[in-house]
């Protein structure tokens, strides 16, 4: 978790980049919830409907990463703002 963190916190040159370290850090926060539903014998709803939400999180992120590269031509953070449209 704490790698994915750095990267999100630093390593932002590239949307991709962003896209992947948000992705990495549900990941890990997917893994702290089945562990503590297994510790606890707890329900599972919870992780699935945040899984639900991890998938569709990562399907809108990949779709405006892909329309912001038909349109701007790279994905530099630097270069998305609104005063460039």
């Amino acid at each position: 978790m704490g790698v994915s963190f750095f990267s999100y916190a630093k390593l932002n040159m590239h949307i991709l980049m962003v896209l992947i370290s948000l992705e990495a850090l549900m990941l890990s926060l997917l893994m702290f919830l089945i562990s503590f539903s297994f510790m606890y014998s707890s329900g599972f709803h919870l992780f699935l409907i945040l899984l639900t939400f991890a998938a569709c999180e990562a399907a809108l992120g990949l779709a405006l990463l892909v329309s912001l590269l038909r349109v701007r031509g790279n994905d530099y953070v630097l270069s998305f703002s609104s005063l460039n449209f």
